[in-house]
């Protein structure tokens, strides 16, 4: 594969690594090459290895493959990997899964920025608009689709998105970016990077504003984020890197049990160390944030109570280490690790539900909420490889956490390589997601407006009601148990490539956000009966195929298809249910030319699916319901013209398309990804309409 063009092209740092098959050193390789390199991966086994002896189906996602992808942002980017689910809720809010039930929460993949886990405590999820790198800060993706527990611990459910930030350049370079379009969306960067001996220096930054998808001419989201990097190399295979970056949004983000608007910060120093056989990393993470839930209190009709502005802080460290072994048969690699975290979470306007309604407890009716926690884990890995075509790959972890406690996660792969480019991949692994703090703790407090039918000790009642409220702090782990068959298939010299990734998923101890609301006689809630609690259901069955044919005729080109096909079948029953899109389909490819044309043109299909549970405009006490979702496409793509100066100087000029299309629908060119509308009162609810939103791009470099 050619490196893309541009400043990363520029970079030349070299790294030795271990031939696979006799296990001497064989030379040095650039590294952006490797980076560059979609053959190769590295986060599947934590080593660099040849994809087709991953014992987890990846895909690669390369600069090469974000520069001529047309997107704007890392879930849209993610729409090209076979078998995902992105749903794009709203401008500051997007999820993103595979594999598994439908779902807006956003919480059965693990992300990793430059290794830091960058799942946020108090959602239990990577807020992807709040993160604080941006697409343009991106170098490579690898998104491990399987269950990844056993090497990564809790959040790695689904798999793993773990993204490779922009090495720093070997020359001194700078670059800006300037794109706007329809919905009022409009984003301006710069990044610039130097080297000074073995140090190395970057700093770039972002910041950017989008109108609403269901009112464009209303602010939905504005962020800014900065990013700095010092490194330093004292051999070709050792380096120190320390990295700050901070970032602030506002937006609307859907929680299950409605809107929040949030204002959201992050703050992370992470300082890493990388050798040939040892990797260590230490980071600190803050996030402060304001939130406000958008759903009315309402009950027969009647407003009950409003909930009240939230502010909160989290603190996070959390540090591990990796060590491969000293080799102790010629075929057997083990590489061993752990790491430790503590979190801390604190607002005054959250209430504690082991304490608010507890006469006997000195906290009694006092808000506020202190929450530490605190995990460990361990794990072992181990590659054997018994003869040349066979591989056999064992990994084992063991988590603790102050939560749910222990949890033993083993996983055990089989890869087959039966001839020159052909790979058959056996597996089975078993993985889990603890509960956030919006899931187990999170109990907000309300106000009554003056015409509420709730007056005198009856509001004591309704705030300890309030404390039994979303939280469960008797929540258990969502548990996976999942089956794997992948074949992987190499023809002329790499040009072609079929892969076929069969899977059983068996997905216990979901969570649902349960109201069982009773009414008393004056037509109230009857606070002593009612329950709306976050509670564990049994669970599915998941079973289907990914199929993915790509083709590259020449170093210009690419092309690519896909069909993702699953059935979600009830635990227990066998039943076959209709709440998760069956068919997802990508088409599309891209192309440059000498002249410095550059294009691209994606379309991702889904399949009508019932979404359940979706949110009621009449507010958090009344019962969810369901929604069809009609059978639906998108297009995405780029056209745009490159050129350079004899001065070493490159520019881009362009434009993306975002194109939605629904067929079988009144408005041809818009469509929900989660279920949601206005209601006759005009209280925007759920999702929001996808529209058009073509953009216009300038960027330059040197």
């Amino acid at each position: 594969m050619q490196p893309s063009t541009g400043v990363a092209a520029e970079t030349s740092h070299h790294l030795a690594y271990l031939n696979e098959d006799n296990g001497e050193e064989e030379a040095l390789i650039d590294e952006f090459t490797f980076l560059e390199d979609a053959e190769m991966v590295e986060s599947a086994s934590r080593h660099r290895q040849e994809i087709g002896m991953s014992p987890s189906a990846v895909t690669v996602l390369t600069r090469e493959d974000v520069e001529a992808s047309g997107a704007t942002n890392i879930p849209d980017l993610l729409r090209m990997v076979p078998g995902m689910d992105v749903v794009v809720i709203s401008p500051a809010f997007a999820s993103t899964s595979s594999r598994m039930h439908w779902t807006n929460a956003n919480n059965h993949y693990q992300v990793l920025i430059d290794g830091r886990d960058a799942v946020n405590e108090l959602l239990g999820a990577a807020p992807w608009a709040a993160e604080t790198v941006s697409l343009d800060d991106v170098e490579r993706i690898e998104i491990l689709r399987g269950p990844a527990s056993s090497l990564y611990g809790a959040s790695a459910l689904a798999g793993v998105i773990s993204i490779t930030t922009r090495l720093v350049p070997e020359k001194t370079s700078a670059a800006v970016l300037l794109q706007g379009g329809e919905t009022g969306f409009m984003e301006v960067l710069g990044r610039g990077s130097t080297r000074i001996n073995g140090w190395g220096f970057s700093l770039s930054g972002t910041a950017g504003v989008a109108g609403s998808l269901a009112r464009p001419r209303e602010r939905a989201k504005d962020f800014w984020k900065l990013r700095s990097v010092i490194e330093y190399r004292w051999s070709e295979s050792d380096r120190l890197k320390l990295d700050f970056s901070t970032s602030e949004s506002h937006g609307g983000m859907n929680s299950g049990a409605g809107m929040l608007d949030i204002d959201f910060v992050i703050r992370a120093l992470r300082l890493a160390y990388e050798s040939k056989d040892l990797k260590g990393r230490l980071y600190w993470m803050n996030n402060p944030a304001s939130i406000q839930l958008e759903a009315p209190l309402v009950f027969g009709g009647i407003r009950l109570a409003t909930f009240v502005p939230v502010d909160m802080e989290a603190h996070v460290i959390d540090g591990e280490v990796q060590w491969t072994l000293p080799e102790i048969a010629k075929p057997l690699l083990l590489i061993a690790g752990g790491s430790a975290r503590v979190t801390y979470l604190a607002s005054d306007q959250l209430l504690n539900g082991e304490t608010y309604a507890d006469i006997t407890d000195p906290d009694y009716h006092e808000p506020g909420i202190e929450h530490w926690e605190g995990r460990f884990g361990a794990f072992a890995h181990a590659e054997y490889k018994p003869a040349e075509w066979v591989t056999v790959t064992g990994s084992l972890r063991f988590d603790y956490n102050t939560v749910t406690e222990e949890f033993i996660s083993p996983r055990l792969v089989a890869v087959f390589k039966p001839a020159k480019g052909q790979y058959i991949r056996l597996g089975v692994g078993r993985a889990f997601h603890k509960p956030a703090f919006i899931d187990n703790l999170l109990h907000p407090m309300v106000d009554f407006p003056a015409d509420s039918p709730i007056t005198g000790p009856a509001r004591d009642n309704f705030q300890e009601f309030m404390s039994r409220v979303i939280g469960n702090p008797d929540l258990e782990n969502i548990e996976l148990t999942s089956f794997e068959v992948g074949y992987l298939s190499q023809y002329l010299d790499g040009k072609l490539s079929v892969a076929l990734d069969l899977f059983y998923n068996q997905l216990r101890n979901l969570y649902h956000l349960e109201g069982n609301i009773i009414p008393d006689a004056q037509g109230l809630p009857d606070l002593q009966q009612s329950v709306f609690m976050t509670e564990n259901t049994l669970g599915v069955d998941i079973h289907g195929f990914e199929l993915v044919v790509r083709v590259r005729p020449t170093d210009k080109i690419a092309l690519m298809a896909s069909w993702a096909h699953r059935q979600v079948l009830q635990m227990g029953v066998g039943r076959i249910v209709d709440t998760t899109p069956k068919n997802l389909v990508t088409l599309g490819g891209r192309f440059r030319t000498d002249s410095g044309l550059v294009g691209s043109l994606y379309m991702f299909s889904r399949s009508e699916f019932t979404e359940a549970d979706v949110e009621n405009p009449e507010g958090l006490l009344a019962p969810t319901g369901t929604m069809h979702m009609d059978s639906v496409m998108l297009f995405m793509g780029k056209l745009g013209y490159r050129w350079a100066t004899e001065e070493g100087l490159d520019f881009e000029i362009g434009a993306k398309l975002f194109l939605p299309f629904s067929p079988f629908s009144g408005d041809l060119f818009s469509y929900y990804e989660d279920a949601g509308g206005l209601s006759p009162q005009g209280v925007l609810y759920g999702g929001q309409p996808l529209q058009r939103i073509l953009t216009v791009y300038v960027q330059g470099s040197f």
